[in-house]
């Protein structure tokens, strides 16, 4: 293979795999499945679909072939003189016209039988040529019983002249011609072969003879007679033949030709009914292969989602919680003018003793009044006020590192009332120039959770009653109850007196960004994070407002054991946990 045509086939394979994998691509292969389903519904449905088309069909004309040999039988009792009349063969040859008329307008309307209306309408004709000689048949049988009917009349008004016992030819006389001639007709009556007709002939023949050789009267009578008797001997053959036209009606080759097809018919249904169930198979066998490539993409493709899903759920905490330690670091900055002072003034109290200490030490009159008791106690207070102050920088140092390092998210016993005395320690130079602190605390037991993200908790919601209460511009009181609810529940709560907040804002004061502050004294990301702190550790965070008396934000943390700790501690470290490593 030359390399243009490996390179050929290679980008070929590409676009073909950047196709497949392509929303198009997965469109155009959900719209072929689809199709495929569609026709492999239509083949399932028109293969299981009962077809009653041919079998009503060769019923029905079973039915019509009973009633034809119904009326063949009829139509021979009567040329033997079994049936008295043709009623019942007239009803049956009616009630045969009606039922071909009705199966020809079913065959005609039905797209499955429309293949044999030829050969019925073949059919339809033959019977149709039979019933019109079946009526002619029926005149001929009429006029030749009336004929019969008048014929004993006739004989009898011949027997009563007297001539009738003379001689006639050889040594027979009239009457004798007259019973041969009558016995002659009965016999060709029943059985109308030319022999019999021959020897009717021939005996009319003598009788006409002997008419025209006897008196008037008797003539008369005889030639009457032999007019009657001709009129019985043409019917008889005008009705056997029209009975010999009649049965030649070719009604029972049509019927085989119609019966043929019908089996020919039902041989290619079954025929189509099998292609049509190999089809099903062949296109079930596709749509199962389609399937398993399907749900191999898809399990593909969902684990990639899946993997990328994790890739930005571990983004999206990492932000998460690099805007936690950003709000730290703010509230830490917005405070570090008063924290500053609140180390300074400590501090320069600090430097005034030790000052004045070492003045004292250092004078001469200070040497000389060292062994005084007196001057003694006063350098011990001294240096105990100055450690006081070094005491409380030290304490105020060691919260602001507490509070301003990265968390790691470590589950350990928490002292809700620290945490709280903490977080008022850091707001203390925001609080005391506006609100009085008052504590009631129901000495809850410690909590298993992350103390500096409770922390932080706690620091951003009195922060915020701070600011709510300096808005006012006028003193007061911000109040801390902590107290149990339940054997496994405890209950913060942070109330203030200040404005309040309006109830437009209650449903969106969780909301990340959403703040009502100026610009630059806020950020509106520090509710959301309380709220997504809160949630982690199973607790609640609600907040009731009244406008212009207060509000109050209610915490509802559980109390947990040790196997809390094991299993919340990667959920809350895991993302700090990224930013130690990647930091």
């Amino acid at each position: 293979m030359k390399i243009s045509d490996f390179i050929d086939d290679v980008s070929g394979r590409s676009r073909i795999q950047r196709f497949a994998s392509s929303r198009k691509g997965w469109m155009w292969c959900v719209a072929f499945v689809v199709l495929l389903s569609g026709l492999l519904s239509c083949l399932v449905w028109y293969a299981q679909r009962p077809s009653q088309a041919l079998p009503a069909f060769q019923q029905s004309f079973e039915e019509l072939r009973s009633l034809e040999a119904q009326w063949n039988s009829g139509i021979l009792a009567l040329q033997l003189g079994i049936t008295p009349n043709y009623d019942n063969v007239t009803l049956t040859a009616r009630d045969l016209e009606q039922g071909l008329n009705a199966l020809t307008t079913l065959t005609a309307s039905n797209p499955e039988l429309v293949g044999l209306l030829d050969k019925l309408r073949q059919y339809q004709s033959s019977i149709g040529q039979k019933n019109v000689l079946f009526q002619q048949v029926k005149a001929s049988h009429a006029m030749l019983r009336n004929a019969v009917s008048v014929l004993p009349g006739v004989i009898a008004e011949c027997y009563e002249h007297p001539g009738v016992a003379a001689q006639a030819t050889g040594n027979k006389r009239i009457s004798d011609l007259i019973t041969e001639s009558v016995n002659s007709v009965m016999s060709f009556l029943t059985a109308p072969t030319p022999l019999l007709q021959g020897e009717v002939n021939e005996r009319l023949s003598r009788i006409r003879d002997a008419a025209q050789a006897t008196e008037t009267g008797l003539a008369n009578a005889l030639n009457r007679l032999l007019a009657q008797i001709d009129v019985v001997v043409r019917e008889r053959i005008k009705g056997n033949d029209l009975s010999l036209q009649l049965n030649a009606v070719a009604t029972d080759a049509d019927a085989k030709v119609i019966l043929e097809q019908v089996r020919e018919l039902s041989v290619g249904a079954e025929a189509t009914k099998r292609a049509l169930w190999l089809g099903v198979i062949l296109l079930s066998a596709i749509l199962f292969v389609l399937f398993l490539i399907l749900v191999y993409s898809l399990s593909r493709r969902f684990l990639k989602l899946k993997k990328d899903n994790a890739m930005l759920q571990q983004a999206n905490e990492n932000v998460e919680e690099q805007l936690m330690q950003s709000a730290k670091l703010s509230a830490l900055g917005q405070m570090v003018a008063g924290i500053t002072h609140e180390i300074n003034t400590p501090l320069a109290y600090v430097r005034a003793v030790f000052e004045l200490i070492r003045e004292r030490l250092t004078s001469e009159t200070a040497l000389e009044q060292a062994a005084d008791e007196e001057a003694h106690e006063e350098v011990v207070m001294l240096l105990s006020d100055g450690l006081h102050g070094l005491d409380e920088i030290a304490t105020l140092v060691r919260t602001m590192k507490n509070f301003s390092r990265l968390d790691k998210g470590t589950i350990e016993p928490f002292s809700v009332e620290e945490g709280l005395e903490s977080a008022l320690l850091l707001a203390k130079p925001k609080l005391k120039y506006v609100a009085d602190i008052k504590r009631d605390f129901d000495s809850i037991p410690p909590i298993m959770g992350s103390p500096t993200q409770l922390r932080q908790v706690f620091l951003n919601l009195i922060v915020n009653a701070a600011d709510a209460i300096a808005s006012t511009n006028r003193r007061g009181t911000l109040t801390l109850r902590t107290l149990i609810t339940s054997s496994d529940t405890v209950q913060i709560d942070i109330c203030d007196d200040g404005p309040g907040i309006p109830e437009e804002n209650l449903s969106k004061i969780f909301d990340p960004f959403f703040t009502t502050k100026s610009v630059g004294q806020g950020t509106g990301m520090g509710l959301s994070i309380c709220y997504r702190i809160i949630e982690n550790h199973g607790g609640t965070i609600a907040v009731n407002s009244w406008v212009g008396k207060g509000s109050v934000i209610t915490l509802i943390l559980p109390r947990k054991d040790a196997s809390f700790a094991s299993a919340n501690t990667p959920k809350l470290s895991h993302i700090s946990e990224t930013l130690l490593s990647t930091g």
